[in-house]
This record gives structure tokens, C-alpha cells and sequence, in this order.
């Protein structure tokens, strides 16, 4: 705020509020935002420790990918099947533990259990969706 600004905002202050005109009125309520700004600039912000959800916590590399609608709702769908059958909760506990993540984490593992010649036909089978999915 300039100082021609405080000095308005110092007499509009004095002034009591039913003397004030309308114009008078919004210049006080700019003038008093104007100083809030400034006021809050001023302070110093907290620093803050807890860097949770906003640093990695772990060395795992991101790696982006898209999936087609179709591979989605491959996932939602087994992921309601495999939800309701008791094997499920046995050995992982709750339905928490069946995240998109972890389904794909799940899929790479069992990818790399098949021989060469499955691999190539699921990787042909993924083409074919892809172009697919882009008409």
C-alpha cells in the first residue's frame, strides 16, 4: 500500500460506519484487504516437517502408463470377483490389499512366469487392443 493509501485507510477508520458513502464503504473494504495482504507477507509462514505424501519415501522408479477402457474394466471386474470369494481375505486380510496397484504388480509377477511364447501372445493380444481402443 502506497502511503496516500494509508492515509485513506487511517481517516475512513476514524470515519463511523453509518457516515460512510458506498464508494467509501468498498475504498475501506479494499484498503482493509490490501493491509491484510500485506500483513500476512510479512509474518513469516511455519516451516513445516512433515513431509508425508510429499517427498518419496521409498527408491521405487515411477514408471507412467496408460490403460484402454477395456483393461480397466478387466481390473475392476477381477477385482470384484477375487473381493467376494473367502480365499481373498484368508490370505490377504482386506479389500484394501486389492488396490490397481497392486493388481498390476501382481500381473508383472505372473508375467514373468510365463515361457517366451505365452509372453509374445499376450504382447500381440495387447496390440490388438490398443489399436482397438484408438478407433
Amino acid at each position: 500500500m502506497t502511503n496516500e493509501d494509508k492515509a485513506l485507510f487511517e481517516e475512513l477508520k476514524t470515519k463511523p460506519t453509518r457516515e460512510l458513502k458506498p464508494a467509501e464503504k468498498a475504498k475501506l473494504k479494499s484498503l482493509e484487504r490490501l493491509a491484510k495482504k500485506e500483513q500476512q507477507a510479512d509474518t513469516p509462514k511455519p516451516k513445516r516437517n512433515n513431509t508425508f505424501g510429499v517427498t518419496p519415501t521409498t527408491q521405487l522408479a515411477s514408471v507412467p502408463f496408460r490403460i484402454s477402457g477395456e483393461e480397466k474394466s478387466i481390473m475392476t471386474d477381477t477385482a470384484k470377483r477375487i473381493a467376494g470369494t473367502e480365499l481373498f481375505y484368508d490370505r490377504l486380510g482386506g479389500k484394501d490389499d486389492l488396490s490397481n496397484n497392486t493388481q498390476m504388480r501382481a500381473a508383472l509377477r505372473a508375467y514373468d512366469k510365463l515361457s517366451d511364447e505365452e509372453k509374445v501372445e499376450a504382447i500381440r493380444e495387447a496390440k490388438l487392443s490398443m489399436a482397438r481402443a484408438q478407433r
